[in-house]
């Protein structure tokens, strides 16, 4: 019983460096796990597919890009009549 005590004592925070908010899921606080889904923490990849432009955090849609980029690319791609 003692040892479940310790282990919750020092578990009960999220685990990225000076950050003592209490963990929410995967170790996180709210705020980190938002940045770990979104793949913004260092060391870590996003959790889902993001557009491959630069910069773009947005989830993909079509072809490896998201749905303001896809209209973009197709905007750009269409002949002027």
């Amino acid at each position: 019983m003692a040892d479940a005590a310790a282990k919750t004592e020092t578990a009960d925070h999220c685990s990225v460096e000076k950050c003592k908010r209490p963990y929410r899921a995967k170790g996180y606080c709210v705020t980190h796990y938002k940045a770990w889904r979104r793949g913004e923490l260092d060391g870590h990849k996003a959790r889902y597919k993001i557009c491959t432009k630069e910069g773009c955090r947005k989830p993909r849609a079509f072809a490896g890009v998201c749905g303001e980029h896809r209209v973009a690319a197709a905007a750009a791609v269409a002949p002027a009549a």
